[in-house]
């Protein structure tokens, strides 16, 4: 006897779909691997490439087309809520849920480039709370520009990036972090911008980020152990040594 009602029943627990066929009656849609399973929608997608990211691809799906995927469904939140996207990133940047913090960075740069003027505001002020390094600064300004130009939001927040920070905590930015991404100039052109801390902090008006004519007293903006390191690199004599076993 053939049993029919292997292919063809009404009751579930005796219907047996094949892998490459949705259920009966079901919302299932075609995944990546040739199956099909219940879609997600775009704030799911985000949460998963803020924690996952797209570096890669997966065994389904390449690099690019995952990346593209994850960018549609960024843009579909930024139309719809964007200033909770911003929140969203920096929320899962700063609890460590993601082993790396580019997502969190990349969707920063697409909220400060594509948004409307409140989501821009809200991505450019918390740069400093995603961007917590150099390293992750630099990597930003390489997202950003994909999405905008170097106007004067960009060069606010770079500028309050470094001004808000100690002295010690600015020597060891720039000691650590001297290039990434091609972007070593903004480190020295930043580094003008930062006083020694008194009364107020404010921007040297030498420096391009703050929008002034360059000052023939610069240096004067520039903390005192990042001159004597400046002083270091351009002696010959200052060359690294190597201790004795």
């Amino acid at each position: 006897m053939f049993d029919f009602t292997k292919h063809v029943s009404t009751r579930l627990r005796r219907h047996v779909t094949p892998q490459a066929e949705p259920i009966p009656g079901s919302t299932q849609i075609p995944n990546s691997a040739g199956g099909y399973a219940w879609a997600v929608d775009h704030w799911t997608r985000l949460d998963r490439f803020l924690v996952l990211g797209a570096e890669g691809g997966t065994y389904y799906i390449g690099e690019r087309e995952l990346t593209v995927e994850h960018a549609k469904a960024v843009v579909d939140c930024l139309a719809e809520d964007g200033v909770r996207v911003v929140q969203r990133a920096v929320e899962i940047s700063e609890s460590g849920r993601a082993p790396k913090n580019d997502p969190a960075l990349f969707v920063l740069a697409m909220a400060a480039g594509l948004g409307d003027a409140a989501t821009r505001a809200v991505a450019l002020a918390s740069l400093e709370r995603v961007a917590r390094t150099g390293t992750h600064l630099f990597h930003w300004l390489q997202y950003v520009k994909a999405f905008r130009g170097w106007g004067r939001g960009v060069r606010t927040a770079v500028g309050r990036w470094y001004t808000r920070k100690s002295p010690g905590d600015l020597a060891y930015q720039l000691l650590k972090y001297q290039s990434r991404d091609g972007w070593a100039a903004a480190m020295r052109c930043a580094s003008r911008t930062r006083r020694h801390r008194r009364a107020s902090t404010t921007h040297c008006s030498g420096s391009p980020l703050a929008g002034g004519r360059r000052s023939r007293a610069r240096t004067r903006c520039v903390p005192t152990s990042v001159r004597g390191w400046r002083r270091c690199r351009r002696s010959a004599r200052c060359r690294p040594t190597r201790r004795r076993a």
